[in-house]
């Protein structure tokens, strides 16, 4: 549900970085896909086509991971309009090659040393992305933007004890990683559901804008076309709303006798006989 609310949503807005964020949430959900088929190996118990589907599974978490750690500071500042310097892009390739390498000595060597060390290498990334976004949110002109930073904020920081918790040990992790994931989307569903009625909204204003300004301009060019002047066309929308002779000349505080006159000029210019043929003849501007 939230890859595809996200792909819609992309092809709405056109924004530039509501692609990342396709990117991000497969690739979010590769993560959760491939440590689902962990543990489903696990409990299928030490064979030799469990342990190959275990390796082939780990490799791909690994990756998908290992992607994240790079790209989630990335994306958060492409989202808030933040430039991405050089050190930082140099320090997450740093966490990324020292949480692989933790990752596969883990698979090598078997020791917690190593998972706790890569899960504390990724709890870098959640830390630094909330406090980049503490220190910016303000200045985010979008209010969406701003919405969706505080939200990730409020659930970041309440899912880091879970996160921090989850490296003691597999039993837990077992436990509280799909809670946190789930949490995540759950996040992600909520922010799509409302970005996309937002978008379904604007849309509809522009439009409704787009078909305003083509009705009057086509007004314009049948008044231009029969020489209508501006105190006449005044008077075909006041009849148009169905004003008598005795309303319009007090709405335009001027005598009947002056907008009957006007009245006749428009029909003859328009060689009309009353002001329902009046009235048809304007009925395609609409306005």
């Amino acid at each position: 549900m939230d890859l595809a609310l996200a792909i819609v949503w992309g092809r709405r807005v056109q924004l530039k970085w509501s692609k990342f964020l396709i990117v991000f949430v497969s690739t979010l959900l590769g993560v959760v896909f491939s440590y689902s088929l962990m543990q489903f190996s696990i409990l299928l118990g030490e064979t030799t086509f469990s342990l190959v589907l275990l390796l082939v599974w780990k490799t791909i978490f690994i990756l998908d991971v290992t992607f994240l750690i790079f790209f989630i500071p990335r994306f958060m500042n492409w989202v808030v309009a933040r430039p991405f310097p050089t050190w930082e892009k140099v320090f997450f390739v740093l966490l990324c090659v020292l949480f692989a390498t933790a990752s596969v000595l883990d698979i090598v060597l078997h020791d917690d040393v190593f998972v706790i060390a890569a899960y504390a290498f990724f709890t870098v990334v959640l830390v630094y992305t909330v406090i980049i976004m503490i220190s910016i949110r303000r200045n985010i002109e979008e209010k969406n933007v701003r919405h969706a930073t505080l939200t990730i904020m409020i659930v970041s920081l309440a899912m880091l004890p879970l996160f921090i918790s989850s490296m003691l040990t597999s039993t837990v992790r077992s436990l509280f990683l799909p809670l946190i994931a789930l949490c995540y989307f759950i996040m992600l569903l909520v922010f799509l559901f409302i970005a996309l009625a937002n978008s379904e909204h604007k849309i509809q204003m522009l439009s409704e804008t787009a078909d305003g300004e083509k009705k009057a301009e086509l007004a314009e060019k049948i008044a231009e076309r029969f020489h209508i002047t501006d105190r006449e066309m005044e008077i075909v929308r006041l009849i148009k709303i169905g004003l008598t002779n005795k309303e319009i000349a007090a709405r335009l505080s001027i005598s009947v006798n002056t907008v009957n006159n006007h009245i006749a000029n428009i029909f003859g210019k328009t060689n009309v006989r009353c002001r329902i043929d009046l009235l048809n003849l304007f009925e395609e501007a609409s306005w």
